[in-house]
């Protein structure tokens, strides 16, 4: 992965993607969440506070209440 960008292939994504980034995060820093933001669509980023690179595991709780909010507000078809 270290060498692996995707960028060029965000915007082929049209389902609705939430993107959750830890403030903590030495890997992928905050600075990071607009420059995807402006490469996708649909979706929305998120920043959770006391987190690191992988929140669903440190922060489980506020990581699902994201989700789940996010997916709570997706159009039912």
């Amino acid at each position: 992965l270290r060498d692996t960008d995707l960028r060029p292939r965000l915007r082929e994504v049209t389902t609705p993607w939430l993107r959750l980034y830890g403030a903590l995060d030495g890997l992928v820093p905050r600075r990071v969440a607009p420059l995807v933001d402006a490469l996708t669509l649909p979706g929305e980023s998120q920043i959770l506070p006391a987190a690191a690179h992988a929140p669903f595991i440190s922060h489980p709780e506020p990581f699902c209440a994201a989700l789940c909010d996010f997916a709570g507000a997706l159009p039912q078809e």
